[in-house]
């Protein structure tokens, strides 16, 4: 309490101002992106934990899974809300700690150099409806009557993306995008990995279709939601 009353210091004669500029910490999570992770972080976790202390049977938890995530098959029958609500929920179930960890570290690339320009709000739309088209077009690429539960937020993700290289390329034209080239080698990368490890859904491999789906998806919000540049 004793320094904040204290009168302020000033330079002796001849000698040049204490820098006091202020440090910027190294990595700055904006808040959607940051409870986005927190949360499905969490779900793993506590997943993880009850089978672990037997709160959950294994196949309780694939039950569990099965329940959450997206099944292209119900799609076939009567209109149900849980089919619509696992549209959502599937984004949030993973299926092991690498499948969690691959998604996790693009969502941390990719999320704050949207959410950032474009605000909360619109950062959250993209996210959650590309998912949302992401797993509607891995049902219009599966055959009829096959259940192939689709986990994970691959899709979000690749929609982020794609809404990134809109918003941080084609929107500032003619500036050079700002880590564009670390950003596409380091998703490159990631789904690379999850596509040798075979992380997708359950043991199934990955969902290549979804993930098109929601880039492609992601790349037409990036459009819609950009924001006006001078030259526009």
């Amino acid at each position: 309490m004793i320094a904040l009353l204290a009168p302020p210091s000033f330079p002796e004669p001849g000698r040049p101002a204490p820098d006091r500029r202020i440090v910027e910490p190294a990595i700055r999570i904006p808040a959607a992106t940051g409870w986005l992770i927190a949360i499905n972080v969490l779900i793993h976790v506590l997943r993880y934990l009850a089978v672990r202390n037997s709160v959950l049977s294994p196949e309780q938890d694939d039950a569990l899974v099965n329940l959450l995530g997206f099944d292209p098959v119900n799609l076939e029958h009567p209109f149900r809300p849980a089919t619509i609500l696992s549209l959502i929920t599937y984004q949030f179930i993973h299926g092991g700690w690498d499948h969690l960890a691959a998604n996790m570290v693009s969502l941390l690339a990719f999320g704050p150099g949207i959410e950032r320009p474009l605000g909360r709000t619109k950062f959250l739309a993209i996210y959650f409806l590309t998912g949302i088209v992401a797993a509607l077009t891995q049902a219009a690429f599966t055959p009829a009557g096959v259940h192939d539960v689709l986990i994970g937020a691959s899709g979000s993700i690749s929609g982020v993306f794609g809404a990134l290289i809109v918003v941080w390329g084609v929107h500032r034209r003619g500036q050079r995008p700002l880590g564009i080239v670390r950003m596409v080698l380091l998703w490159s990368v990631l789904m690379a990995i999850t596509g040798i490890l075979g992380v997708g859904a359950s043991g199934s491999p990955v969902a290549w279709i979804a993930h098109i789906g929601g880039f492609v998806a992601g790349i037409a919000f990036g459009f819609a939601f950009r924001p006006k540049t001078q030259f526009e």
